[in-house]
């Protein structure tokens, strides 16, 4: 599958290897490109079937203006749309999720790998027993991709319905990273247990 990630930081570049070593043609998106394999947002966007948002959120509306046209293609949220002093900029009315789908009305868009460490990318188990990691979106025909790609990272994917459940998934963020400094660790992750 051909993956544009706009952002090679620690939550683009964790994505990239497994994906890569899962054979994914993988290029990264960037303003001004300066290291092999990155292109111009727009070069990266245009070829590809999945494009995955992991730049800060507050880039948003300048790569939103720079990616060109996202019809049809199936868009990953990664961002957390977080305001000073560590609250959601969307409530529980909407989300950041939401609202990106409304900006880009023919896109697919999810909500994923936005409520965990970027050490859980690159080793997403714990004695041998797989991190959840959340996922929606609406686009029915497009979740088996969604799960694919995130099972591919090595997580246990667990599918959290239609996109307006991104009002649930995004806080996550504020809980792991409260936990992670109760227990002091960044080596923590989230895990659905069922009976």
């Amino acid at each position: 599958m051909k993956i544009a990630i706009i952002g090679s930081g620690h939550i683009g570049g964790g994505l990239a290897r497994p994906w890569k070593q899962k054979g994914h043609d993988v290029t990264f998106g960037a303003r001004e490109p300066s290291a092999d394999g990155e292109a111009p947002i727009a070069d990266a966007v245009r070829g590809a079937q999945v494009v995955v948002l992991a730049m800060p959120y507050g880039a948003l509306d300048d790569v939103l203006a720079n990616a060109g046209d996202l019809t049809g293609k199936v868009v990953i949220d990664c961002t957390n749309a977080v305001e000073p002093g560590m609250t959601l900029k969307y409530g529980h009315t909407t989300s950041a999720a939401e609202e990106l789908q409304k900006r880009i009305p023919g896109a697919k868009v999810f909500k994923s790998f936005n409520a965990q460490g970027a050490e859980n990318l690159a080793r997403p188990e714990y004695d041998g027993v797989r991190a959840s990691n959340f996922f929606c979106g609406d686009d029915a025909e497009s979740r088996a991709i969604v799960r694919g790609l995130v099972e591919d990272v090595g997580f246990e994917a667990i599918d959290a319905g239609p996109l307006k459940n991104a009002r649930l998934v995004e806080p996550l963020m504020l809980l792991w990273a409260v936990t992670s400094r109760s227990l002091g660790s960044r080596e923590i992750a989230f895990k659905v247990l069922k009976r």
